[in-house]
């Protein structure tokens, strides 16, 4: 194997950090008689001059070799001007590689996964000549490192089944700015296909999020697979995700739970038959409960029920309450009220939660699971529930879901 040179001086390049300028290294692998020589002098003796030997390829890099700050997610591309790349290695100091493709013409390599901030990496290309012999040249550079590192929290996390409206939800610790950026690199895979949309909302925390629902309520035994491509992606100026993320979960049950306010009762419906009525207890004029549709969010076999964290002062402290469902962020539940046995079916008093007795609650808690669509009908509350506060997506027409998408024309 014939040992490279590099060729083309490196005096007085300009280093740069965010945009690199378009550079590349020359890197040629040469015989010890040096360049000029021509192809029947490198020959060998007696011969006609057609069995020289091959002329080695000039191999070009980009990032250019000795860089530093390079921006994070700049394509890698490796190209030889004669011959074929007969393989192209990028790893970083741990080891892990950049993956990426050859071109038609099997003379330039492509990076198809991004680099990610702060990395050193290393570039090693062979190339094969039309003889067959090889040439190995080598490239480093290194990656600008992160103003602010942004990480994620999935929702549903990998595994497990939910139910038919539960979203695929991404929240973001720091604020996005290039929301378009970072929604091009998420993908929902559903089997069987199912239409839906990303669309971008302040969570109930304050915090960015971004969710996948469908235009209907997810078919039972839908698969959902989330890859999120995020690794060396700018949320923002300076702001970097550094890895990549995946999450699968499956739709269980078709099951929605319907809440009638006027007529104190709630019903659990699954494949569109009604399979338990239970008497309830829902806001009262004062604090009517949220209207329309949203989704159940978490479950606490027991929980204490304070009204100062949620906005409504000293009302109430109610320590262990057993059996409570969760179903907007801002807190409003279905929970057991043994304290309220007597207005249960009869008139709603709660400060907007959903009251029962303890053995329905306790039915209710076991048979319905997170992601349930509660459907809440003839509420008086006129306040509509924002997307962000818990699941509330479900609040809007499939147009205007779409309309929130960053990437919507």
């Amino acid at each position: 194997m014939r040992k490279p040179l590099i060729s083309g001086s490196r005096k007085g390049l300009r280093m740069v950090a965010l945009p690199l300028a378009a550079a590349a290294v020359l890197l040629a692998g040469c015989g010890s008689g040096g360049a000029g020589k021509s192809e029947a002098a490198q020959a060998k003796p007696g011969s006609d001059g057609n069995e020289a030997k091959d002329t080695p390829a000039r191999v070009s890099v980009d990032p250019i070799d000795g860089t530093q700050g390079v921006a994070p997610g700049k394509p890698i591309t490796v190209t030889a001007d004669s011959g074929t790349l007969a393989s192209v290695r990028v790893v970083d100091a741990q080891n892990r590689a950049i993956e990426g493709t050859v071109g038609a013409d099997g003379r330039t390599w492509t990076s198809t996964t991004r680099t990610i901030p702060g990395a050193a990496y290393t570039v090693t290309a062979t190339t094969r000549g039309k003889k067959g012999a090889e040439t190995s040249v080598t490239s480093k550079f290194g990656t600008l490192k992160a103003d602010t590192v942004n990480k994620v929290t999935l929702r549903p996390a990998n595994g497990g089944t939910f139910g038919v409206g539960q979203p695929v939800s991404i929240m973001f610790d720091h604020a996005v700015k290039d929301k378009a950026e970072v929604e091009r690199n998420l993908k929902v895979t559903t089997a069987p296909n199912v239409e839906g949309s990303w669309g971008w909302t302040k969570d109930q925390s304050g915090k960015d999020r971004v969710d996948w629902r469908p235009r209907e309520f997810w078919p039972s035994g839908t698969r959902v697979t989330l890859n999120a491509n995020l690794a060396g992606v700018a949320g923002g100026p300076g702001a970097y995700f550094t890895r990549d993320y995946e999450s699968t979960f499956t739709v269980g049950t078709n099951r929605v739970v319907e809440v009638d306010v006027p007529k104190k009762r709630l019903t659990v419906i699954e494949d569109g038959t009604a399979v338990k009525t239970i008497k309830m207890s829902a806001g009262s004029n004062e604090f009517p409960t949220r209207g329309g549709t949203h989704v159940i969010l978490n479950k606490n076999a027991t929980e204490t029920l304070d009204s100062t964290t949620v906005g409504l002062g000293d009302s109430y402290n109610l320590p262990d309450v057993p059996w409570v469902v969760h179903f907007t962020s801002s807190g409003t539940f279905f929970h057991s009220a043994a304290w309220n046995t007597a207005n249960i079916g009869v008139a709603n008093t709660s400060h907007g939660c959903v009251g029962m007795t303890v053995p329905d609650a306790e039915w209710f808690y076991n048979r319905v699971q997170v992601g349930d669509p509660v459907v809440v009908k003839g509420s008086n509350n006129t306040e509509a529930t924002e997307p962000g506060n818990g699941f509330g997506n479900w609040q809007l027409t499939y147009d205007q879901w779409k309309a929130k998408s960053a990437l919507a024309s």
